[in-house]
């Protein structure tokens, strides 16, 4: 859940209807050569994360996406190409172009197979960043299938009892649909944090809460970094060893293998920055039972949870997926929020590039 001092608020962004923002996402990645489907992708994962409250992957990343492919450092365009492939499985290469093109692809065709089949898998390689992860097990969840998609990244997380980054941040994210209750849409770092919040904390200048960082001397690191090295790393998840530290770190290893290593595409501590290989999965429910009857049981399961007693001082039990729903129902209405300086960048950016200005 984010801080209170890592919110966006009325005065340090602009809210902008979604619509708008779809629009100038789209736009300025065409401006730099995308093609027109492929940059609708990136904008609906886009706009899809600034809507659910998920601002470290939102909108305000469209810039240095566009910036990546203007240096030549993204292929585009890009071919999607499937290397070997089986009834339930594949081996796909993003061909060095946008994350977002090819783990769309990748769960499609995990929807597909496990249509078909029961259960579909895909591993890509070759990969860049492909935004909010939880996205993609949501496309499955829209099929009434569960969903699950895995992403690594280049060192910054340290290995418990490790005094040097070799993980990635490596997130998790499941989606399983419910009925009349809201889906569940779990989506986690297997770090302490999102590397993005220290990111944003960085452009806000605020401090870091002790447990997110540490020097290469194990003390507690306050101030943001702009750049990963060998004098900080990021905490796994749980932290120190008394808090289950290898917890996180096993979990980390394990989005390693079936991105990385099951992809050839390569783990952590062999990516360079920027560098994101991706494993995505579907099951079709009603391959195992009444698919309408599963929602009932998912229903049930989430109101017993929201019924909890809450501990002295907070409002209720959440189930994941909540917050989110909650900044999409108000943000629908209301615009999406986008920080001052994105929101200014993406401005110059569409003027600079010679295409329409939305927001």
């Amino acid at each position: 859940m984010a801080l209170d001092y890592l919110k966006l608020n009325d005065s340090n962004s602009v809210r902008v209807p979604k619509e708008d923002l779809h629009k100038q996402v789209s736009a300025i990645l065409q401006g730099v050569g995308t093609p027109e489907p492929h940059a609708e992708i990136v904008a609906k994962v886009l706009v899809s994360s600034s809507l659910r409250g998920v601002e470290t992957h939102g909108v305000g990343n469209a810039v240095r996406y566009a910036e990546s492919i203007e240096s030549g450092e993204y292929t585009v365009p890009q071919t999607v190409e499937t290397i070997t492939e089986t009834d339930t499985t594949a081996l796909l290469s993003c061909g060095n172009g946008l994350g977002f093109v090819a783990a769309h692809q990748g769960m499609e065709m995990s929807i597909a197979k496990a249509r078909e089949f029961g259960i579909g898998m895909t591993t890509i390689k070759d990969g860049h960043h492909i935004g909010m992860v939880g996205y993609y097990p949501m496309m499955a969840v829209a099929e009434d299938m569960i969903g699950m998609a895995m992403t690594n990244a280049s060192r910054a997380v340290r290995p418990a009892l490790g005094a040097r980054p070799r993980v990635g941040t490596n997130p998790i994210a499941f989606g399983a649909p419910a009925g009349e209750e809201r889906d569940f849409i779990f989506d986690m770092a297997t770090s302490t944090i999102a590397s993005g919040k220290i990111a944003l904390a960085k452009r806000l200048g605020v401090q870091m809460p002790v447990g997110w960082a540490v020097t290469a001397e194990g003390e507690p690191l306050r101030e943001p970094r702009g750049d990963r090295g060998e004098d900080w790393a990021m905490n796994p998840l749980g932290g120190t060893r008394e808090q289950g530290a290898h917890k996180g770190y096993g979990l980390g290893l394990v989005v390693d293998i079936l991105c990385g290593v099951l992809s050839g595409g390569g783990f952590g501590a062999q990516l360079s920055g920027g560098e994101n290989m991706t494993w995505t999965m579907a099951i079709d429910i009603s391959k195992f039972r009444d698919v309408d009857e599963f929602k009932a049981m998912m229903d049930d399961m989430v109101r017993e949870l929201h019924a909890t007693p809450a501990l002295p001082g907070e409002e209720g039990v959440l189930v994941a997926g909540d917050p989110e729903a909650d900044f999409e129902d108000d943000r629908t209405v209301n615009g999406v929020p986008v920080e001052n300086g994105q929101y200014d960048e993406m401005r110059q950016k569409a003027i600079q590039l010679g295409v329409e200005v939305f927001i």
